[in-house]
């Protein structure tokens, strides 16, 4: 009980698997300042903070019918939904602050940002592809870090962020296999509610295909090459585990593969 509540429900772990994709784009735009790349963290955690807890926010009468969901603390009780609103609202203003720290331009993209964090929720009671929604969220985390340092929306890492943006959606594909019967039963709309576990099984290999080959032009030296190759091979291994049916331990290799992925790039960046 207490704030150890709400700070488990931050899920930190996954917050600090996305931290270098922004810290990518701010030092490929030049990042130099220790007080700049703080922020930048700031930053991050904070959006990263929004999208989750608002997310158990809204799902909180819907994951207190599915067995896998039923023991988080908005559905137990151990967390107000009041104060998780309060948290919300908190980070929020802490995300568009950081952005106003650092130029306007981003300050003015920092709300269609929390938009799209705030409306995540709802993208799978209306359509049967979220994961795209929740991949285009994360995969713009290197454009943000970019545009921070370098004001322009000239020069945007892309082949970066379109690669992150694929593998976030290969991966929330596959971590959506564990609720397929559950979200059939209550509406919940994914691609292997809609269309079926092997066809979803198919379009998570090909979304990792596509993110693998789209990072080629982003290789800079020997570390985010080597970063590269293993990223991919954790990628063969994630995708044989799913085919098995072990979801749950094959999206935790994506903790593994985000941190390899990010640590590289940005080591050729320094």
């Amino acid at each position: 009980m207490g704030y150890r509540t709400y700070l488990e429900m931050l899920r930190l772990p996954h917050t600090l698997f996305s931290l270098p994709f922004a810290y990518v784009g701010a030092l490929a735009a030049g990042l130099r300042d220790p007080l700049d790349a703080l922020v930048v963290g700031v930053a991050l955690f904070s959006a990263r903070s929004v999208a989750i807890l608002s997310n158990d926010l809204v799902d909180r009468e819907i994951d207190a019918l599915n067995p896998r969901t039923a023991s988080r603390p908005l559905v137990t009780g151990e967390a107000d939904p009041s104060k998780v609103s309060m948290l919300i609202a908190l980070f929020s203003a802490l995300f568009v602050l950081s952005a106003l720290y650092f130029n306007f331009l981003c300050f003015l993209l920092s709300f269609p940002i929390l938009l799209a964090e705030l409306s995540y929720p709802f993208a799978k009671r209306i359509h049967c592809f979220p994961h795209f929604h929740l991949g285009a969220v994360l995969g713009a985390s290197p454009l943000a870090g970019f545009i921070a340092i370098s004001n322009s929306l000239k020069g945007l890492p892309w082949s970066y962020s379109i690669s992150l943006a694929l593998w976030v959606a290969g991966f929330d594909i596959i971590y959506s296999m564990q609720d397929v019967d559950f979200d059939r039963k209550f509406g919940i709309k994914s691609i292997p509610s809609c269309f079926g576990e092997s066809f979803a099984l198919n379009s998570a290999s090909a979304c990792h295909i596509l993110s693998f080959l789209s990072l080629l032009p982003s290789v800079r030296g020997p570390y985010s090459l080597a970063s590269l190759i293993a990223f991919g091979a954790i990628l063969l291994i994630e995708n044989a585990e799913a085919r098995r049916g072990k979801y749950k331990e094959a999206f935790d290799l994506n903790i593994i593969s985000g941190l390899i992925l990010g640590l590289g790039f940005m080591i050729d960046l320094i």
